[in-house]
This record gives C-alpha cells, structure tokens and sequence, in this order.
C-alpha cells in the first residue's frame, strides 16, 4: 500500500475508500487536521527554546490548511476547540520544551509521519505537498543514535482515600489483557490472582481480550478470566474482532464460543447496582495495515478491526433500560471512550460520535454513576458528562502495570488504580519502558484514585 500519492492522485485513496465508512473517513481527516494544529501549537512554544521551531510551526500550520480543504469539501467545519487540549496531550509526553524529554522532537515528527499514512491517501489535494512539507521538517531533525536507559523502577503506590459512606461492595475494572502479546498472558495471570485476594464481589473485563483475534488466544484468554473466583463480565475490543491467523472478521463467533455469550452488550444488577457491559467494536477490518509510531512506517501484515468505536441498536435499548425513570443507579463499561476523545489519534480512537451522544444524554437521566473505558492503557478522565465522570483504565502488561477496584456505597463510590502486587514481574516488565511511556499511562494523582458523590 502506497503511504503517500502523488498530488492530486487519488489512486490509493480510492481503493481504500471503498472499504472505509464515510463517517471514519470524515472522523480520519478530522483527525490529521487536529494533530497539525496541535503541533504547531507545540513548536510555537517550543521557538521560545530554540527559534528554529518557528519554521516547524508554519510548517504544520501550513499542513494543516492543506487538510483542512479536504474537510470543508465533505461539508465538515474545523474542530477549533479541540486544538489546544490535543497540543496539551502532546506536552504532556514531550514537555513544554524540546530538550525536555528524550526522543520528544522525534516523537511531534512521527505524529506527523502518521497523518501522511493515514490522511493522505484521502485528501482531495494536496497530498504530494504534505509529505514534502514533512521530508522537508525532518532535515532539520537531529536523530539520536543511541537509546537513552529506562526510568528507574519506582512502585507506584495505591492512592487511599475515604469511601463516601459504608461500604456495599467492592468491584474490579481490568482492562486490555492483550493475551497473545509478549508479557500479556503473564501480566493478565497476575492481576487474576490480585483480583482473588481483593474482596471485590465482581469484575469487568473491559475487551481487547486478545492480541490478533485468533483462537487459540480466545481460549487462553477464557482460561486466564476463568480463573477470576467471582462472576466477571467481559466485551469485545477492536483487537478481538479480526482473527490474524485466518484474515477473516470471526471474532464475534469465537467470543460467543469461548466466552458464552453473543457481544451484543450485557445489563446485569448486583445488590440493587446494574452494570452495563457494551461491545463497542465495530465488525469492520481497517484497510491499513499496522502503524509502528517509533519508526513512522506503516509495518507488514493485516491491520486488523477498525480502532474507532460503535454501538448497535441492542445496545441502545441496554442504554434506554438504564435511563428508564425509576431505574437504578448504574455503571456503564465499554471499550473505547466516549467523544471528545482528544488523546491519539484525537476522534478517530474513541466511540462514534452519535452514540456518545447518546451516552450523554443517558447520564442526563441522573441513573449513571460512571463511565468506564479501556482502548487507550492509560490512566486518564476522557471527560464529564455533566457530573459523570468518564475513566480511562491502564492495563496490567503496560506500565503503570496494574487494575482498578471500585468500593460502592449508598452515596457513591471510590475509585482507585491499583498496580500488581509482584513488583518483581513489575520491574521486570519496566526494563522496556521510556520516559514517554511513563508520561503517557500512569495519569495524574486526581485520574488514579478519586470519590464520586451523588447529587442530592
């Protein structure tokens, strides 16, 4: 696959069209057009270091006009107020300076290197020019030739806070499990034993169960939840829909066989709170193959489901239940965060928009407590709905290497992020982190552990 066209071709860009949704492929220009002006946002603080990032930022600003074109001819205006909160992502992986973080100014060159694969097949000029832009940025970029060492292991600790009121029940979150990746099944092991010894009365597996989508990882991965010693609910994650090995999209079929259940979302209720439990996978293989951020190439190989996120009718009706009047208060889990999702890539990895939509006005209902998602291994409030807070929750195999557990009360509830309890396998595990992923997934003390009251 062509990453880059020539101007004004749109060779590849139909081609790939055909098996794209028009709404994706709105959602995917949306996206380059943020990230540009994010980054020019970035290098203009950056020129307060060093003034030859005033040249990077006319470059991106320059980028991003050219994408933009591309938006307004599908009848989309810019996302002007999510600039500034995506070029606030990017800070905060690569500071407020270029020298700030190792690797920082290659890492703003492979934000841009991603919009090339991905956009540029898709614009309806320009193309040739945005890549050129981008060849000519990265004459100016010093390219390290070593490795910088690992941040020194340091436990993260559990942050402990008062629960709001008498403890109901405790329940725990565990996030992408990713068996079938190096340390996954390893990592998920751990956590199943942590998640034993807690006293949670229930847990959520919130989807990416596998690594590729295949069988034999179905199966592992139903071993390993199986090894939970309490009822667990688990979804379907983008990973999970496309099996590699067959190149096929048979995930849905292998979740029921190993899992027990069609993925069509789950409403279940544990003293007197439901839990919502929704597939929010799209059954949709993307049409680029795999993007490696550290060098900037697409890699070989099938991409896999699509990243972005969707609901079906059915769980629409699940959502219509738990915002019924009279209905009981409820968590709502699902794998990929609700909209404005600005991490990376902004919009395009979060849920589609239509349905946030719906997730908003389902919390308007005052029957939500909570909204918790996986997608992103990191620990972070996507948003609020209203007073709802909306939880990104890391996973155990990637730093900060842990799960969440929930204490319920009457009033509320407590929140917390909890790292596994083997700081060995930790440690070990932290031999191949960078000071970006640091920055990336830990999240700050208020995203770890937090209380949530209802109103009154």
């Amino acid at each position: 696959m062509a990453v880059s066209v020539p101007d004004g071709s749109r060779t590849d860009g139909g081609r790939i069209l055909g098996r794209m949704k028009d709404d994706i492929l709105i959602d995917l220009v949306r996206s380059a057009w943020i990230i540009e002006r994010a980054r020019a946002s970035v290098y203009e603080g950056w020129a307060g270091h060093d003034s030859r990032f005033e040249a990077s930022g006319e470059r991106a600003l320059k980028r991003a006009s050219i994408i933009e074109r591309s938006l307004e001819s599908r009848g989309r205006s810019a996302d002007e107020s999510f600039i500034e909160p995506h070029a606030n992502w990017i800070r905060n992986l690569v500071g407020q300076g270029p020298e700030e973080v190792p690797f920082g100014e290659l890492f703003a060159i492979r934000l841009a290197d991603w919009v090339d694969a991905h956009a540029g097949p898709f614009l309806d000029d320009g193309a040739g020019e945005l890549a050129q832009i981008n060849e000519d940025e990265k004459r100016d970029v010093p390219f390290p030739e070593t490795l910088p060492a690992p941040p020194r292991f340091v436990p993260t600790e559990t942050i402990a806070l008062e629960p709001p009121g008498e403890v109901r029940f405790t329940f725990g979150i565990l996030s992408d499990i990713h068996i079938g990746s190096p340390r996954g099944e390893t990592m998920a092991r751990a956590a199943v034993a942590d998640l034993n010894a807690s006293g949670a009365e229930l847990v959520v597996q919130l989807g990416d169960l596998t690594d590729h989508g295949n069988e034999d990882e179905f199966a592992r991965a139903a071993d390993v939840v199986s090894a939970l010693e309490m009822p667990f609910l688990t979804m379907m994650g983008n990973h999970d829909i496309f099996s590699y090995k067959e190149e096929a999209l048979i995930g849905r079929e292998l979740y029921q066989k190993y899992l027990g259940r069609a993925p069509d979302g789950q409403l279940l209720e544990h003293k007197g709170i439901r839990f919502a439990a929704l597939d929010s996978a799209e059954e949709l293989a993307s049409p680029f193959p795999p993007f490696n951020l550290v060098t900037g190439t697409f890699m070989e190989g099938k991409g896999g489901a699509v990243v972005r996120g969707a609901l079906t009718d059915h769980q629409h009706e699940i959502l219509a239940e738990v915002a019924a009047p009279g209905s009981p208060p409820a968590f709502v889990f699902l794998h990929h965060p609700p909209q404005p999702f600005l991490g990376f890539p902004p919009i395009l990895f979060g849920l589609r928009e239509a349905d946030s939509g719906r997730l908003h006005a389902v919390c308007d209902s005052g029957n939500v407590w909570g909204i918790f998602a996986g997608h992103t291994h990191r620990n972070t409030l996507t948003t609020r709905f209203g007073d709802i807070p909306s939880m990104e929750v890391a996973i155990p195999r990637d730093f900060p290497f842990g799960y969440a557990l929930v204490d319920v009360t009457d009033e509320g509830y407590y929140y917390r992020f909890v790292q596994l309890s083997d700081k060995g396998l930790c440690a070990e595990a932290h031999k191949t982190v960078s000071a970006i992923h640091h920055r990336y997934g830990l999240g700050s003390p208020g995203e770890r552990a937090f209380v949530w009251r209802r109103s009154s």
